[in-house]
């Protein structure tokens, strides 16, 4: 979709279009991390046909150099799943398998290269030997998200994912009550304490574009720089734009299991009631 990136690894069809290319990113890559001995899973929508992908080259965005992974790319999952009725074909990469590749740490891009002679090229990427200090979040659905002209493709068993260079931290701890007052005293019914878990990071308009998808899935993981996995029930991102312009501050915050509730509070017997009445509704 044009100016709506669907995939933690957006392509393009003008390599002219990567990120550190705009004017106002002033030739700043940004670090999208992967790590060594596999690719960033992505998806690209492609116009419906008979077209393939006769190869994948990684490129190494320092020097120029290319290495052919084609074959090492078809044997991890690389497919295109067609989709006649809406005139449109969805290339989908699920990045499940780890790839028999000996490159470095670095950056690189992809360019694949398609039997009607078209090229497509992703932004650029780091890979990454540690991912232990890092945060992983994965999100996918039961079923293929269905936009207008597009869609992301899950029947395949494809999950996005990202790791971030942040760690979670900070929490938000959160309280609302219901309830009445009588005579000037509140009586609680029911009491919700919730932590909210928080943290930040720096992240370009096509990583924006994808994130949003996150709190619109069905399931989201978060794995912390610890080990410790979370399944969150909520996932909110909410970017704020610095003022170079080509990134924008996110603060992500996520809840899962550690909502509390209490329904009502116990009064002691043979304590008196607030209004003096001694009924049995106070008094038991």
């Amino acid at each position: 979709m044009k100016n709506n990136n669907l995939s933690p690894l957006p392509f393009y069809r003008n390599i002219n279009e990567q990120h550190h290319r705009k004017t106002y990113a002033y030739g700043a890559t940004y670090p999208l991390y992967c790590p060594l001995g596999s690719m960033p899973p992505f998806q690209c929508i492609i116009p419906h046909g008979s077209v393939t992908v006769t190869a994948v080259t990684l490129i190494n965005f320092n020097t120029g150099t290319g290495t052919d992974i084609t074959a090492e790319m078809q044997d991890t999952g690389l497919q295109i799943v067609r989709f006649a009725a809406f005139g449109y074909d969805v290339i989908v990469y699920p990045a499940t398998a780890p790839m028999n590749i000996s490159n470095k740490e670095g950056r690189y891009y992809l360019m694949l290269t398609l039997s009607d002679n078209t090229y497509l090229y992703s932004d650029v990427f780091t890979l990454i030997a540690d991912t232990s200090g890092y945060v992983l979040v994965q999100w996918w659905d039961n079923e293929d998200f269905v936009m207008d002209g597009c869609r992301i493709v899950y029947s395949t068993g494809y999950r996005n994912t990202l790791w971030l260079q942040t760690q979670l931290g900070k929490p938000d701890y959160e309280f609302s009550e219901e309830g009445e007052t009588r005579d000037g005293y509140f009586f609680p019914e029911k009491m919700i304490s919730e932590k909210r878990y928080k943290c930040s990071i720096l992240a370009p308009e096509y990583l924006c574009d994808v994130m949003r998808f996150i709190r619109l899935s069905d399931f989201v993981d978060v794995l912390d720089q610890y080990g410790t996995m979370y399944h969150c029930d909520t996932f909110l991102c909410t970017p704020e734009w610095q003022e170079q312009g080509d990134l924008a501050s996110v603060e992500i915050e996520f809840t899962c299991d550690t909502v509390a509730k209490k329904v009502g509070r116990y009064i002691a017997a043979g304590q008196p009631a607030f209004n003096n009445d001694y009924n049995d509704d106070y008094d038991n």
